[in-house]
C-alpha cells in the first residue's frame, strides 16, 4: 500500500475545449488535514442571561401595550349651515369637568416623580395629564389585568377630613 493521497487535478476551461492547443498542467489541490473536533455541548443559561431575557420579553410585551392605547379624540363638532368666506369656523373644545378626589401622599408624591422623569427625557407634562394617562392604560388592560391591577391600590377613606380644633 501507498502512503501517498490521490491528487486532485483542477480542470481550467481552457483545458475543456477539445482544440485547445497549450498542454495542461496539473495543479495539487491542498486538502486540509483537520482533527475531528469535539461537538460543542450548548453551554446552559446563567441566572443573569435568563433574567435578562424574561426582563427583554417583559419589555417588548409592555411596548405593545403601551403601542396599542389609543386615546379617542373628541367628537367632532357638527359643520355649521353658514359658514361666512372671511372668517373660519371656531372648532369647539371637548367639555371639561372639574372633580376633587382624595389621594395618599405617596401616591400624589409619585405624581412629582414623573413629571421629573418625563422632563428630564424633554417633555413637559401636567398632574391631570398623568391622571388621563393613567386612565388610558387602565383602560387598555383585559378584565384579568384590570382586576389583578385595581387589587394593588389601598381604599381609602372618601370624604372631606375632619376639621380639628
Amino acid at each position: 500500500m501507498s502512503d501517498k493521497k490521490p491528487v486532485e487535478v483542477a480542470v481550467t476551461a481552457e483545458a475543456a475545449k477539445p482544440d485547445a492547443a497549450k498542454p495542461v498542467a496539473a495543479k495539487p489541490v491542498a486538502a486540509k488535514a483537520s482533527k475531528p473536533s469535539k461537538p460543542s455541548k450548548p453551554s446552559k443559561p446563567s441566572k443573569l442571561d435568563e433574567t435578562k431575557a424574561k426582563n427583554k420579553k417583559a419589555l417588548a410585551d409592555a411596548l405593545v401595550k403601551a403601542q396599542a392605547v389609543k386615546i379617542a379624540k373628541p367628537p367632532s363638532p357638527a359643520p355649521a349651515e353658514k359658514v361666512k368666506a372671511d372668517k373660519p369656523a371656531k372648532a369647539k373644545k371637548p367639555k371639561l369637568v372639574r372633580h376633587s378626589f382624595s389621594m395618599p401622599d405617596v401616591e400624589y408624591a409619585q405624581l412629582a416623580t414623573l413629571k421629573k422623569r418625563i422632563s428630564s427625557l424633554g417633555g413637559n407634562v401636567k398632574r391631570s395629564e398623568l391622571v388621563r394617562a393613567g386612565l388610558a392604560l387602565l383602560s387598555v388592560l383585559d378584565n384579568k389585568e384590570l382586576t389583578t391591577v385595581m387589587a394593588r391600590v389601598d381604599r381609602i377613606k372618601t370624604g372631606r377630613p375632619a376639621k380639628k380644633g
